[in-house]
């Protein structure tokens, strides 16, 4: 393989590694800290948990290709 053809896409990095991400909660419009690599988050002012799904749907929910990143993903996160 070519060393400049990227093995994934860009997307990925926020999920290998992990930055905090805040969202509008859907009941109070409060912050919702989320750190990338997760699925459910907690809103700072009225304690509702709200998921990536309801928030912020990330390319993992969409991409053809998703499968292939999850592995990656996963295979970290048991390296860690």
């Amino acid at each position: 393989m070519n060393r400049f053809t990227p093995q994934t896409c860009p997307g990925i990095s926020k999920f290998i590694r992990p930055i905090p991400e805040y969202f509008p909660c859907p009941s109070c419009g409060g912050d919702v800290e989320m750190w990338s690599d997760e699925d459910i988050g907690v809103c700072m002012s009225c304690g509702r948990e709200a998921s990536r799904a309801e928030v912020s749907p990330s390319c993992l929910d969409w991409c053809p290709q998703a499968d292939k990143c999850k592995e990656i993903i996963a295979k970290r996160k048991t390296e860690r």
